[in-house]
């Protein structure tokens, strides 16, 4: 399969899968306030979702290995739009018939458990196709964009998602099944079946394996510091710009979709300029990524001022995001391809569940404490990225450069 008949239909896969994926976050409130239920219970159905993540991204990556990329892409697109119909259901019945407050949480939580289970099977397999038609000095450039493409979801997702519900709760869910349906479709008629990279007795790559370690710490400290920033924002707007809620919403909002566009927008940079090893923008992006919540922490006073300081660091992190992707890649042979993406992948849920747990504690010390904390990881991201090797599968053998 050529490179050129993977990157549109992919891209244009993850861009609806993203999509439907963010959508929830529009309606999750409103929802939570219809049903009765208490702000922590979508606090568990999320992390739910991060949970089962992490479980299973390396099973799909590694099933992928020996399945095919194409079988287990599909099995995990039609399982992500099967579950979010499910929840589409409930939502639709529970808010004319609001049932019993435990029902409720058990079948949120369930289906969002399903929804993050399944759609864990779609980042690391994405990545794996892509290393396979890709050359080791292309991969950084394709990766990044594919993270454009996630980029471009995760815009769309939000705001598709808080324009439907005038229409209804349960009309972004419904919208957010079709996506993925969508997506299977073009997924099995636009890509070709491609041939399993190994036999399912081979080896199974260990989550600890040194070739992995420098992406599995960019993939978390990246994702980490994600989702610190989308869990503190709109605080740090209303505490930090002394701003009402209805001002605080508006600035929160600029300043989300300034920040999807420069992660964008980078990402497309990336993908242009050639002849940049992946270990080399890791360390630009980390560096980036550093100074831009240093400004956060430290000269955030003004809207101006505070969408700078996240677009910088933004920046930084839509440079690390292809490095790490295309390191872990470059670092083993085909046959470990869906296993490493897994990892990795993995590797980004356990910062999903980390974020919103550290950054709202740190948050309740100081309001600047958890971007200070963001600080100090991209600075030891910085210096881990100069100090360790990396890691290139040659053949059948594995060296390290500088």
């Amino acid at each position: 399969m050529s490179n050129k008949k993977i990157i549109k239909p992919l891209i244009f896969v993850n861009i609806l899968c993203v999509a439907a994926m963010m959508s929830f976050l529009a309606v999750v409130g409103p929802i939570v306030r219809e049903l009765g239920l208490m702000e922590w219970h979508a606090g568990v159905s999320v992390a739910l979702a991060g949970v089962l993540w992490i479980l299973t991204a390396r099973f799909w990556g590694r099933k992928s290995d020996f399945k095919g990329r194409k079988p287990i892409l599909l099995l995990g697109i039609s399982g992500f739009a099967v579950s979010y119909l499910l929840l589409s259901l409930f939502i639709s019945f529970a808010v004319k018939n609001p049932p019993a407050v435990i029902i409720s949480v058990l079948l949120l939580i369930g289906t969002r458990g399903l929804i993050g289970a399944f759609y864990s099977a779609i980042p690391p397999v994405s990545a794996a196709l892509i290393a396979d038609n890709t050359e080791p000095d292309k991969r950084a450039s394709m990766m990044a964009v594919l993270g454009a493409s996630n980029g471009i979801g995760m815009i769309i997702g939000p705001a598709m998602g808080g324009a439907l519900a005038v229409l209804g709760l349960a009309v972004p869910l419904y919208a957010a099944a079709f996506m993925p349906a969508l997506a299977a479709v073009t997924a099995y008629f636009v890509l070709e079946r491609d041939k399993p990279a190994q036999a399912q007795r081979a080896e199974i790559l260990k989550i600890t394996d040194n070739r992995l370690r420098l992406p599995m710490a960019a993939a978390f400290l990246t994702m980490y510091s994600v989702v610190t920033s989308q869990v503190c924002l709109g605080f740090y707007v209303i505490d930090r710009l002394g701003l009402d809620m209805t001002a605080s919403a508006k600035v929160t909002g600029f300043a989300l979709s300034c920040i999807g566009f420069a992660f964008i927008a980078v990402q497309i940079v990336v993908s242009k300029v050639r002849g940049v090893t992946p270990k080399t923008w890791l360390k630009a992006g980390a560096s980036v990524s550093a100074i831009g919540f240093l400004l956060v922490s430290l000269f955030a006073f003004t809207q101006f001022s505070l969408i700078v300081g996240f677009c910088v660091a933004t920046a930084g992190m839509g440079m690390i995001f292809p490095a790490f992707q295309a390191l872990a890649s470059n670092a083993v042979s085909k046959s470990e391809q869906g296993a490493a993406a897994g990892t990795v992948s993995a590797a980004q849920g356990i910062g999903i569940i980390a974020g919103p747990l550290l950054s709202t504690l740190f948050y309740g010390i100081d309001p600047s404490l958890p971007f200070f904390a963001a600080v100090a990881a991209f600075a030891v991201l910085t210096v881990y990225s100069w100090k360790s090797r990396e890691v290139v599968y040659t053949e059948e053998l594995t060296v390290d450069t500088n």
